[in-house]
C-alpha cells in the first residue's frame, strides 16, 4: 500500500526560536525516511511537541471529532507537555493516542497512520449496492444508507428487484462455467445467467461492492448465487450475501487498509476455546480445493464446500451504528464438514477475552475472516475513524 502524507504540525514554547523547530523537523525526517511528512500549519493528523510549553498551542489545533496522535521526544519537557495535552483531550472529548518517537519508530507507528488514511481516501471514492432487500433475519445488520457515507464515504445505493431485470434473463457466463466445469454432474447454466446478471449490475452502475437478498433467488427461481458469489470476490469484486449491509462495508474497509477480500462467515456454535464459522461461499482465491454440493439450508443448486487456505487469521465485525467493531486474532485448527452448518467450515482457536465479547457482546452474526494479524491495523482504524473495539 501506498503510504499517503501525514501532516505534522510542530509545536514549541511561546516565542521559539526558528532553530527549535528545525531541529525537530530534521529529527522527524532522519527518523522517519520513507513517510512522507507534510509540515502544516492546521488541520494535522499528528501534533508533535518539538519542548515544554507548548500546550496551549497544541490545544488550540485540536478540533471535536477528529482523531490526533501525539508525538513527542523526551528532551525539553515535550513529553510532559504531551502528556498534559493527553490528559486535557481525555477530559474534553478529543480521540487521541500518545507515543514517544522511538516508540513510533519501533512499532512503525507513522506507517500505519499513513495506511490508515490511505484507505480512508480509498474509501471516499468508493460505491457499493444492495441488491434487493435486508434479508429479514438481519435485525442486527440494516442501516439508513446514507450512515455509510456519514461514517466511511462511501456511496451506497439501492437496487430493488423490482427496478431490475430478470436475471436468469441474461445469457450464461462463459468464463462462469469454465470455472465450474470439473462439476459434471450439475448442470449450472441458471447460476451462470445470475452471474452474468451480476456482473452487468456491478458494471452499469460503477460498483466497487454488492450485497445480494440471495435467498429469494433460490426460493423464487431455485438457483442460489453462492457460486456467482466465491467468483466476484475471487476476482476482486466484494460481494456479501443475504443483503447484509454491515458486512459489505466490513468488507469495504477490510479490503481497503489490508487488500485481502475477506471470507464472511456465519458463527455456527462456540466451545470453551473456539467458534465454528461456516457458510456457503468463499473466495475461489482463498481456498485450497473445494466441491460444490447443495446449499445448506434449502438443498438446492449449489454451494462451495472448500478447505481455507489459512492458518493464522483476523477477525472483523462492524456494528449496525457503525461506530463499534469486534477484532480478533486466531488461529485456525480444524477444517470440519460438519452436516449441521453451511458448506465451507473452519474451527478458530481465539483467547479467552476474544471468546468472551463474542459470547456476551457480540455485534451480530456474520463475521469477517481473512489471512493473516492486522489486529493493530484494524484498531487504528477505529480509533482514527471513530470506531471502538468491543473489550472481552
Amino acid at each position: 500500500m501506498h503510504a499517503m502524507k501525514i501532516r505534522i504540525r510542530l509545536v514549541a514554547f511561546r516565542d521559539a526560536p526558528k532553530e527549535v523547530y528545525e531541529q525537530a523537523r530534521n529529527r522527524l525526517i532522519e527518523c522517519f525516511p520513507i513517510i512522507h511528512l507534510a509540515f502544516v500549519e492546521e488541520a494535522p493528523d499528528a501534533i508533535c511537541f518539538a519542548s515544554g510549553g507548548s500546550e496551549q498551542l497544541a490545544v488550540s489545533l485540536m478540533e471535536p471529532g477528529r482523531f490526533y496522535l501525539l508525538l513527542a521526544g523526551d528532551q525539553g519537557n515535550a513529553y510532559a507537555a504531551a502528556t498534559e495535552v493527553k490528559a486535557w483531550a481525555d477530559l474534553n472529548g478529543r480521540s487521541t493516542k500518545l507515543v514517544t518517537i522511538k516508540q513510533a519508530m519501533e512499532d512503525k507507528i507513522l506507517d500505519r497512520l499513513a495506511g490508515v488514511n490511505q484507505a480512508r481516501h480509498q474509501l471516499q471514492h468508493q460505491k457499493a449496492a444492495l441488491i434487493g432487500e435486508v434479508s429479514h433475519w438481519l435485525v442486527a445488520s440494516h442501516f439508513p444508507l446514507s450512515l455509510v457515507r456519514d461514517r466511511f464515504g462511501i456511496k451506497m445505493i439501492h437496487l430493488p428487484w423490482k427496478t431490475l431485470p430478470d436475471y436468469l434473463e441474461h445469457p450464461p457466463d462463459e468464463e462462469f462455467l469454465n470455472v465450474f466445469a470439473e462439476s459434471k454432474k450439475k448442470d449450472f447454466e441458471k447460476e451462470a445467467r445470475i452471474h452474468t446478471f451480476l456482473q452487468h449490475i456491478v458494471q452499469e452502475y460503477q460498483l466497487d461492492g454488492v450485497t445480494v437478498e440471495c435467498f429469494s433467488m433460490v426460493k423464487d427461481r431455485g438457483a442460489t448465487a453462492c457460486l456467482s458469489l466465491a467468483l466476484l470476490n475471487s476476482r476482486n469484486i466484494l460481494a456479501a450475501c443475504e443483503g447484509d449491509l454491515v458486512s459489505l462495508t466490513g468488507m469495504m474497509v477490510t479490503r481497503a487498509l489490508t487488500r485481502h477480500v475477506p471470507w464472511m462467515a456465519n458463527i455456527a456454535s462456540i466451545n470453551h476455546d473456539h467458534v465454528l464459522f461456516a457458510h456457503c461461499t468463499a473466495p475461489l482465491n482463498v481456498v485450497r480445493a473445494y466441491s460444490l454440493p447443495s446449499h445448506f439450508e434449502t438443498d438446492k443448486s449449489a454451494a462451495v464446500q472448500g478447505d481455507l487456505d489459512m492458518e493464522d487469521v483476523t477477525i472483523y465485525r462492524l456494528n449496525a451504528q457503525l461506530n463499534k467493531a469486534y477484532i480478533a486474532e486466531g488461529r485456525i485448527v480444524a477444517r470440519p464438514k460438519h452436516a449441521f452448518a453451511c458448506r465451507t467450515q473452519v474451527e478458530v482457536a481465539l483467547s479467552p477475552e476474544d471468546l468472551h465479547a463474542l459470547r456476551e457482546h457480540p455485534l451480530g452474526n456474520h463475521h469477517l475472516i481473512i489471512p493473516g494479524r492486522y489486529g493493530d491495523l484494524f484498531r487504528w482504524f477505529g480509533w482514527v475513524s471513530g470506531v471502538q473495539a468491543i473489550q472481552g
